[in-house]
């Protein structure tokens, strides 16, 4: 009688083991990159619904609501009237500068710029958000002066 000879070794599930840890082992870094990108435009976009939501919050309640900005910062600022929250960028995501005035609630910090919206919904002037991970990719978040209008772009519109 023969035994019977179906399956698979051992020496061949190992060695289809150890090739799929190399090819795991070759693609991460690339996955990584890719996924600090993602972390970039996920909080460029998030940025940009934040204008706009404080936008229609001005308008909607009547009264002036402000984006405000540290530089070299991982969190900005929603202030509308005395309530304010916190947005935490993603990790490695940061201000780098902004092209906004200066927070006329806090005149003494410098490093403080803030987007203000007048009840109307203008802003009192247009700006940008400089946005970078730590691979050195940017994104730009820019108000239009007059119409409030957001967008994204990967080029620097002051250039």
């Amino acid at each position: 009688m023969k035994p019977e000879t179906s399956g698979y070794t051992l020496v061949e599930l190992l060695s289809v083991l150890a090739l799929l840890g190399l090819i795991a082992m070759l693609a991460w870094p690339r996955c990584q990159v890719m996924a600090d990108k993602l972390a970039l435009r996920q909080d460029a976009a998030i940025l940009a619904r934040e204008f706009r939501m404080a936008r229609q919050n001005a308008i909607t309640y009547g009264r002036e609501c402000a984006v405000v900005f540290k530089v070299d910062s991982t969190s900005y600022l929603v202030r509308q009237g005395q309530n304010s929250r916190t947005i935490q960028l993603r990790r490695g995501v940061k201000t780098v500068w902004t092209r906004f005035s200066q927070d006329p609630v806090n005149p003494y910090d410098g490093s403080r710029s803030a987007c203000r919206f007048l009840p109307l919904g203008a802003p009192i002037q247009g700006g940008t958000v400089h946005l970078r991970n730590q691979r050195n990719q940017s994104l730009y978040v820019v108000v239009a002066p007059v119409t409030a209008r957001v967008r994204v772009t990967e080029t620097d519109p002051g250039s």
